[in-house]
């Protein structure tokens, strides 16, 4: 069984990858998915150290920050970005929000600072239950991806025509701007493996076959 690490994004946990990861299991892979530190003082640096090493990396939505800066650590046979943020050393969560013109998000804190997202925001912009989600401590959506150069990996993007959390437009000047070796678009929310696990898993199981082998 392939081991695959499924790193989540901002706000979620491991809980939100229960669907996907039975899915994958099915499909002869053996799927990880840590919860990531949340605490007021949680840095992206404590993100990145509660990451084990797998041969293929996962990363949805903040996740895909968490998932190069891991990969700089121990190049992955395979990095998935699933409409996640696709930095180059120095990007910062912040920094790529600003690539292209939106509306500021202003979202209300919780009584340590962190980042709290309204119920009715989580059900139309993320397309994730609620009861799902927890607060968001900021240090690790401000800090820049460490450098000093990318990580040699084949990577493939999932791109969710559908998102309303990083929008298709923003995910595209990403892909533009740093590259990747395939892109799969679908039409999906910014949370299929809650709207569509079973479809998720077969697309990874395909992009798992197209991964080049591990080397040495």
């Amino acid at each position: 069984m392939t081991r695959i690490l499924l790193i989540h994004g901002a706000w979620h946990d491991g809980r939100c990858w229960a669907g996907l990861a039975a899915a994958l299991r099915a499909r002869g892979w053996a799927p990880v998915c840590p919860d990531l530190p949340g605490g007021a003082e949680t840095t992206l640096r404590d993100c990145i150290d509660a990451l084990p090493d797998a041969p293929v990396v996962l990363g949805h939505s903040m996740g895909g920050i968490l998932a190069e800066a891991l990969a700089q650590r121990h190049a992955p046979r395979l990095l998935i970005h699933l409409c996640s943020y696709l930095p180059l050393p120095g990007d910062s969560l912040a920094a790529l929000d600003r690539l292209l013109p939106a509306p500021t998000r202003a979202w209300p804190r919780d009584a340590q600072g962190r980042l709290v997202l309204p119920p009715d925001a989580a059900r139309r912009m993320m397309g994730t239950d609620p009861a799902l989600l927890r607060p968001q401590p900021l240090g690790p959506m401000r800090a820049p991806l460490p450098g000093p150069a990318r990580a040699a990996t084949a990577r493939h993007y999932i791109l969710c025509r559908r998102d309303r959390a990083i929008p298709p437009a923003l995910q595209r000047a990403m892909i533009i701007r740093a590259g990747v070796d395939r892109v799969h678009a679908r039409p999906w929310d910014h949370a299929p493996f809650l709207s569509d696990p079973a479809g998720l898993a077969a697309l990874i199981d395909r992009i798992g076959g197209m991964a080049p082998p591990r080397k040495g």
